[in-house]
């Protein structure tokens, strides 16, 4: 990144796409679909493994102090021990997996399998730790928390390469580093 200013102001930026879509969500269960997965997946593709990093951990931060932005606009520091904490504490790994495997290449297979990767490991402990804090066996865990979303998954995962496409055209013509 060129500069802090730069990478401050696209963290926030990210940070508030984060907040304002985040608690969005339909009730299907005991775990919610929301656009969160799509969003956190956006941001660590489209920006540095550090400025989606800080971005996600922000979101995750304000939610856990109280500011309703998690899904269904829940907060607090419980949400992040409930059911779904699983899934909120992964969004920690998108950026790494996304961003480490894309950092040196443009190539949209490997944008595809990152995303791809990044969901499956957000699935998995997501549906892990819903099976441990509802003693749930695994098969009622991933009937509830897989099973559902397995198809927005890959709706979600075909939005986000083709807009970090877009943006990432976008940003090389404005010369702009995210």
């Amino acid at each position: 990144m060129k500069n802090n200013t730069q990478r401050i102001a696209i963290t926030a930026v990210l940070t508030a796409l984060l907040l304002i879509i985040g608690p969005l969500s339909i009730n299907v269960g005991p775990v919610p679909m929301t656009l969160q997965t799509l969003i956190v997946a956006l941001v660590a593709s489209v920006a540095s493994t550090r400025v989606s990093l800080t971005a996600i951990g922000l979101y995750i931060v304000l939610g856990a102090l109280g500011l309703p932005v998690f899904a269904g606009y829940s907060s607090g520091f419980a949400v992040l021990i409930g059911p779904t904490a699983g899934y909120l504490w992964s969004f920690l790994l998108y950026a790494p997996i996304i961003g480490l495997t894309i950092k040196h290449t443009s190539n949209i297979l490997a944008l595809i399998v990152a995303n791809v990767v990044a969901v499956v490991v957000n699935l998995s402990i997501g549906t892990i730790w819903l099976s441990i804090s509802t003693h749930m066996s695994a098969t009622a865990a991933i009937a509830a928390g897989v099973t559902p979303f397995v198809l927005s998954g890959l709706i979600k995962i075909l939005v986000v390469v083709l807009a970090t496409v877009l943006i990432r055209q976008a940003t090389q013509k404005m010369r702009l580093t995210v």
